[in-house]
């Protein structure tokens, strides 16, 4: 998205998915709210908050926090506790 180098085209090239509103500020890990960036402009990416990311994925809507009582971050936290605790309890099975 901003430097404009693919994978299709770089052989060398290492894609971040990017959440637009970053997940401190409420942003959710939603297609509406993701771009890729290589791990070059994502890692300078300073603020990690950057409005002018949405505008040039082409994506609508606004640049704003979207789950303001953090519920998505809470399902995925448990999820993975879930997930954890079965790969857990699969070895310790003799």
């Amino acid at each position: 998205m901003v430097c404009g180098r693919r994978a299709s085209d770089h052989t060398d090239i290492e894609l971040h998915l990017h959440h637009l509103v970053p997940w401190r500020m409420a942003g959710p890990t939603a297609e509406e709210n993701l771009v890729t960036l290589c791990g070059t402009c994502h890692k300078g990416l300073d603020p990690d908050f950057e409005p002018a990311l949405r505008e040039l994925a082409g994506l609508p809507g606004p640049a704003a926090g979207l789950d303001m009582d953090n519920a998505e971050f809470d399902e995925e936290v448990t999820r993975c506790r879930a997930l954890a605790g079965e790969v857990l309890a699969q070895r310790q099975v003799p």
